[in-house]
């Protein structure tokens, strides 16, 4: 690289820096003041409801229960294709 190059690199470098600096303090500023007026809770949501253990336990059980079953519905099939390929010969008769 050429030292004009470098030298441009270094003051964007520099710059960005600054800029993420300065956000990083406002966002300190804010963070400080949403503490402030609410206490910790952010006040966009105050009042919403949010999925809980128990609804995802129903979920999450929901999808279990549709997996076996369709596993035990393949294996199910797969059994008797076997067995329509593969006959077994009876010889007692």
């Amino acid at each position: 690289m050429s030292p004009d190059r470098e030298a441009e690199a270094s003051e964007d470098m520099l710059e960005s820096i600054d800029e993420l600096k300065e956000r990083l303090s406002s966002m300190k500023r804010m963070m400080e003041e949403r503490k402030q007026a609410g206490a910790g809770h952010a006040t966009s949501l105050h009042g919403t409801n949010m999925i809980d253990g128990n609804f995802l336990s129903i979920v999450f059980g929901g999808s279990l229960v549709v997996i076996l079953s369709v596993s035990i519905y393949a294996f199910y099939n797969l059994y008797h294709a076997v067995l329509k390929k593969f006959p077994s010969q009876h010889t007692e008769l």
